[in-house]
């Protein structure tokens, strides 16, 4: 039984036309940032979830970061 769930999730892992990926990314609004988890699937978002709260930075704080979007 077990190795035949094997053999199918491989399967369905080395054949499937689905792609799904998760990164997490700082979401900024001003100087104020929460972090999320991001699923994406073939390239678009499907689910964010908040894994921090929020951070608040200074006035002069300025967001740097160039890859502000990864699906």
């Amino acid at each position: 039984m077990v190795l035949t769930s094997f053999f199918v999730t491989g399967y369905y892992l080395l054949f499937s036309d689905e792609f799904y990926d998760t990164h997490t990314s700082a979401i900024c609004s001003g100087n104020v940032c929460r972090d999320y988890e991001f699923t994406c699937l073939n390239g678009e978002v499907v689910s964010s979830v908040p894994i921090s709260g929020f951070v608040t930075f200074d006035e002069n704080w300025v967001d740097l970061r160039e890859d502000k979007e990864r699906c």
